[in-house]
């Protein structure tokens, strides 16, 4: 077994590791969409595939550099039967790595559905946060035993719905679904703006390229339609392997109140249920226990653990980002790092 750190970028070698990826948010596909957003560069720290770790390295100030988990729920997975030995080995071989190259700290977003990871980078002294909890369906007992694990709530919510005139399905995207004028994003963004969603949900048209691109035929649309066949909500749908991952999702404000959102996640769950999966994870709230993570919550779903790591890869040049961002802030280093940004030093960047 090779005990070498590689390092990959965008391209064929990414492209390979992607069917053995523990998720799709360690793919190179769905890695560079999220590259156009942070405008950074996609890269993923493996070792023979048992030790996966994606990031996107992000510039500071044209000498330094950051780098964070692609937007989602990656950080580091871990094989079952690694040693702790080889897993500090690929540590300290990938700290000696960023150092060199100039990373100044690393910010990890776990997945969920590793917690065994979680627990394997503990003791590497990686900073661990627990944050609000999201919501992950098991549907491998299949869609009459998932809806009749829904909360009533739930359920009477679909069939007023259907009631209503509206059905819904999920089929492979295609090129026109996520062009500006789509049906799913003009709801969707409508919903970011009826929300009041920071500017960062409102992804490019290059996001959607990439993700449409990388993914190809693991990503899927939901929609509802009203009686008169017009899109009504809509939602992306991710698939890997024996996961779907419920993404970005719209919906009109008028069909929300009919249960339009409510049959959208119904037919996720049922699709999964009827195509092999195991588990849809859901997501959580914007906040710990929130009505979005209740509404989630009514589906059935586990209580899923979100963990988030934070890395000073370089403690001096740390530092002195830090007291430069202060200065600029008007404030304290103690005060900009009490906010608890990570990292400290974009403290109040947009």
């Amino acid at each position: 077994m090779s005990r070498d750190l590689t390092i990959i970028s965008a391209g064929s070698a990414a492209r390979q590791l992607d069917p053995d990826c523990p998720d799709v948010y360690f793919t190179a596909g769905y890695g560079q969409a999220t590259a156009t957003v942070e405008s950074g560069t996609w890269q993923l720290a493996h070792r023979d595939g048992r030790i996966m770790l994606p990031y996107v390295v992000r510039d500071v100030n044209g000498v330094d550099a950051d780098a964070t988990s692609p937007y989602g729920y990656a950080g580091v997975h871990v094989a079952p039967d690694c040693a702790p030995g080889e897993l500090a080995d690929f540590w300290a071989r990938a700290i000696d790595h960023w150092r060199d190259t100039g990373m100044v700290s690393l910010f990890l977003r776990f997945s969920p559905l590793d917690v065994a990871s979680v627990e394997a980078v503990r003791q590497l002294g990686v900073d661990l946060t627990r944050r609000p909890d999201t919501i992950t369906v098991d549907v491998t007992s299949g869609p009459d035993q998932v809806w009749d694990r829904m909360e009533g709530r739930s359920r009477t919510a679909i069939r007023k719905a259907r009631n209503c005139g509206l059905t819904a399905g999920v089929r492979p995207t295609v090129g026109t679904d996520l062009l500006a004028d789509s049906p799913f994003r003009q709801l969707y963004e409508q919903t970011m703006v009826r929300l009041g969603s920071r500017p960062w949900y409102l992804f490019p048209d290059r996001y959607y390229h990439q993700l449409a691109s990388g993914l190809d035929k693991a990503l899927s649309v939901a929609e509802v339609r009203d009686a008169c066949g017009a899109v009504v909500a809509s939602a992306l749908v991710m698939r890997h392997r024996d996961r779907a991952h419920y993404h970005l999702a719209g919906s009109d404000p008028v069909a929300a109140r009919n249960g339009a959102n409510n049959l959208i996640l119904w037919t996720i769950l049922e699709w999964a249920a009827e195509n092999g999966c195991r588990w849809v994870h859901l997501g959580g709230g914007l906040t710990a226990d929130d009505g979005l993570f209740r509404f989630k919550r009514s589906f059935g779903g586990a209580r899923t653990p979100f963990w988030t790591g934070s890395v000073v890869v370089d403690p001096r040049r740390y530092e002195v980002l830090l007291a430069d961002r202060a200065a600029r802030l008007g404030r304290s280093v103690e005060d900009v790092r009490a906010a608890g940004f990570f990292p400290a030093y974009r403290t109040g960047n947009s």
